[in-house]
């Protein structure tokens, strides 16, 4: 039985980083714009995003306890209150760039590495995608699990072999400090996002969510100490510096990115499903999710990184302050509903003490 749980935790623990870890985490692209590119603030960065994840994790997970919200669903409409369709609209056109992004990206490395033709890529991982859906949570659990544990050893093996201590320079002081912070912030926001429904498929207790706060932190402040140490000139500097190891380890590094590609695919996919139906096996919901996302896709890798990219984050960051400000209202609603309660009963027993010592001081007159 005990054994039972705590393959369930595991299972659990790997889908959850599956959100986070997408494939600009993998290639060190955003650990370089959110972190790196502050200096010695992006500790404080780093910081500021641990604490914002703790808060959220064990927030969101308090008030689903607490107003008993079973599915994401629930949750959104019950935060969101009149706005939960506005805000699932929202969610889904988030979800939808961000695979669109992650499909584009497939095509632009296999075009780059391998001269295949654009859309040839993706129009298979669209294929598997559909698979998938249609499969449920089970299917994207077993898929995560096998995914998920290669892509951490190889992004940790990577880290480990490319920092020489001697050469980390790193300054403690730097005038960027507070845009640090902001940028840690917004780091979290968004990944925070893609997380958040799949935090609703998952029974991950305290001890679990903060293990992959902790496992998120550790991996970014590797990468941190990476780039002190190195130079680089990519837009992907972890895939390039993967070849100072050895070129088999550089080709490795770049299955580990098409796998960072297809999970993070995969779990905002999912997300769109989800949140299109309430049926866990619909095709149509499912072939329209993967079409829509494809032709999205057909813009191109560098026009969604550039321009809808910056929506999204805007999105992101509306979405989580508007959701932190409606969660204190629901548990401040539901305080006060206990409250009254309370009160209620305080003044139903009261009454009743008053009623029955009444019915007692009649009987004894009527002995009398």
């Amino acid at each position: 039985m005990r054994g039972g749980k705590i393959w369930s935790t595991v299972v659990d623990y790997f889908l959850v980083l599956s959100a986070i870890i997408g494939v600009g985490f993998a290639s060190g692209k955003e650990i370089c714009v959110f972190f790196f590119d502050f200096g010695g603030a992006s500790i404080v960065g780093l910081i500021a995003f641990g604490l914002l994840y703790v808060y959220l994790f064990l927030v969101v997970e308090y008030v689903r306890k607490k107003l008993e919200l079973n599915t994401f669903n629930e949750f959104n409409a019950k935060i969101f209150g009149k706005l939960h369709k506005l805000s699932k609209f929202v969610l889904i056109v988030n979800f939808a760039i961000t695979s669109a992004g992650m499909l584009a990206g497939a095509d632009y490395l296999f075009s780059t590495f391998f001269g295949l033709k654009y859309n040839i890529v993706s129009t298979i991982l669209s294929v598997i995608t559909v698979i998938l859906l249609i499969g449920g949570i089970s299917k994207i659990k077993l898929v995560a699990n096998l995914i998920i544990p290669i892509m951490i050893a190889v992004i940790i093996i990577n880290s480990i072999g490319n920092i020489t201590p001697e050469n980390v320079n790193l300054p403690i002081i730097d005038k960027n400090m507070s845009m640090a912070l902001f940028y840690g912030l917004l780091f979290g926001v968004n990944n925070f996002v893609a997380a958040l429904p799949v935090l609703f498929e998952t029974k991950l207790k305290t001890k679990g969510r903060l293990f992959v706060i902790a496992s998120i932190c550790l991996i970014i402040l590797l990468n941190i100490l990476v780039f002190a140490s190195n130079t680089f000139s990519t837009n992907m500097p972890m895939f390039e510096l993967s070849a100072n190891i050895n070129a088999s380890f550089y080709y490795i590094y770049f299955i580990t990115l098409i796998l960072a590609l297809f999970s993070t695919l995969i779990i905002c996919s999912f997300n769109m499903y989800k949140m299109l139906t309430k049926s866990n096996k619909s095709l149509i919901v499912a072939l329209l999710v993967v079409i829509f996302n494809l032709m999205l896709s057909c813009v191109g890798y560098s026009y969604i990184v550039k321009y809808l990219y910056v929506v999204s984050g805007i999105i992101s960051g509306v979405y989580v302050v508007i959701l932190v400000v409606g969660m204190l209202i629901c548990l401040l609603k539901y305080k006060m509903s206990k409250k009254k309660i309370k009160s209620k009963i305080k003044r139903f027993k009261t009454n009743l003490k008053i009623k029955t010592s009444d019915l007692k001081f009649n009987i004894r007159g009527k002995k009398r």
